[in-house]
């Protein structure tokens, strides 16, 4: 199979990264807005109102607080974007929050 043959059937390589693309960057800023709000840079209502501006998004529920997971994911892509700094003081979110996760492996 050639390429017109894989464009005539709809399958576009180059359409399936653009796809990939807008979702790491979708998840990026889910992320930058989770980080902001658990820092208190910015708050709920703020967030909310720029979400009808600017269409933000958070990686967990705001009025519920990260779930152990949510902040586990949140560290996982820091460190592959080597924003350690974020990593530190995610980790201590993390602990202050779920204790038990102080012996889960992620270390100071």
């Amino acid at each position: 199979m050639d390429n017109n043959d894989a464009s005539s059937e709809g399958f576009d390589p180059m359409d399936e990264i653009r796809k990939a693309e807008i979702q790491e960057y979708m998840l990026a800023d889910a992320f930058n807005n989770s980080y902001k709000l658990l820092i208190k840079a910015i708050s709920f209502d703020e967030m909310i109102e720029d979400k009808y501006r600017n269409d933000l998004d958070a990686a967990f529920d705001p009025e519920l607080g990260p779930a152990l997971n949510e902040l586990e994911n949140m560290i996982e892509f820091y460190i592959a974007e080597e924003d350690y700094e974020k990593c530190a003081n995610l980790r201590d979110i993390m602990h202050t929050r779920f204790p038990q996760s102080i012996n889960l492996g992620i270390e100071d």
